[in-house]
């Protein structure tokens, strides 16, 4: 028997999950950066996931272009550039939350799938997102940003994977994360420069048995698995003491460290009673 047990108030923002680190050939700079994605499982409607590509300019900020799933069935490309001044063309608008600059958003019913090429391309001070189906040819421009005229060629990049459902929307726990499956091909620089890749996962729901990175030399590849609100056997327990009961004070000690905790009660480990914590107690740890 398991339970899962965690104060009223938990919830978990799970938030970056998987980075995909680039390297380049030494000294690289560019006046365009292209990135390659292919989602095979984008976690349902009830994620919110975002696959992106993360671009720096010499002597200036960076930004992010990606796709995301916004839940309930929305797809989006997003587009994005830390300290830009303003844009020439796009559904785009100003931001202030997680530094300043410019965002650009377009819903487009992207496919999973399909193969997917996101470039970059920085013209003097302007700099153009577009995003092509490789499939079906298909190319939509996000939006064209303008930078400061003293940010420089594209030369540093990387890739992650989030899932950033918060507020009303936040998981209950990492054992319920939407399922999704995707793959970042070696990104290139001005069409003729491929850079290496390698992958790590981290963060808030870092656990083996929930998501999985691994890379070969064109490629690399991740998972999330749901494991529909099984907790993993990594996840922290509260010990049973066979033949003794479980006291809601051993329960309460055990989240005061961490947010949630497991009990397994089994063959040889099990309590004759097991006494949970009284809620409005709990809501307040």
């Amino acid at each position: 028997m398991l339970f899962l047990f965690s104060p009223l108030s938990h919830a978990v923002v799970a938030g970056g999950i998987v980075s995909v680190n680039h390297s380049w050939p030494a000294n690289s700079e560019f006046n365009k950066s292209s990135f390659f994605q292919q989602i095979s499982n984008d976690g349902g409607t009830d994620s919110k996931y975002y696959w992106a590509n993360q671009f720096h300019f010499k002597n200036g900020d960076g930004g992010y272009i990606g796709l995301q799933n916004r839940g309930d069935g929305v797809h989006a490309f997003n587009y994005s550039i830390w300290k830009a001044k303003g844009w020439k063309s796009g559904v785009c608008s100003y931001f202030d939350h997680e530094g300043s600059g410019v965002q650009c958003q377009i819903v487009v019913p992207w496919k999973t799938g399909h193969q997917y090429k996101l470039d970059v391309s920085k013209n003097g001070n302007l700099v153009t997102g577009v995003v092509t189906d490789l499939m079906d040819g298909t190319a939509t421009t996000v939006g064209v940003i303008e930078i400061p005229d003293t940010f420089g060629k594209l030369y540093s990049s990387s890739g992650f994977v989030e899932e950033y459902s918060q507020g009303n929307g936040q998981l209950s726990s990492c054992y319920v994360m939407g399922a999704q499956s995707s793959i970042f091909l070696n990104p290139i620089g001005d069409d003729k420069t491929k850079a290496g890749q390698s992958s790590y996962t981290f963060g808030n729901c870092n656990d083996p048995y929930v998501v999985k990175a691994a890379c070969n030399g064109d490629a690399c590849i991740n998972t999330i698995s749901n494991l529909r609100a099984m907790a993993s056997p990594n996840a922290p327990i509260v010990s049973i003491v066979n033949d003794k009961d479980l006291t809601a004070e051993a329960i309460t000690n055990a989240l005061n460290k961490v947010d949630l905790v497991a009990i397994r009660s089994q063959d040889g480990n099990w309590a004759p009673n097991i006494y949970f914590p009284e809620p409005n107690k709990l809501s307040n740890q």
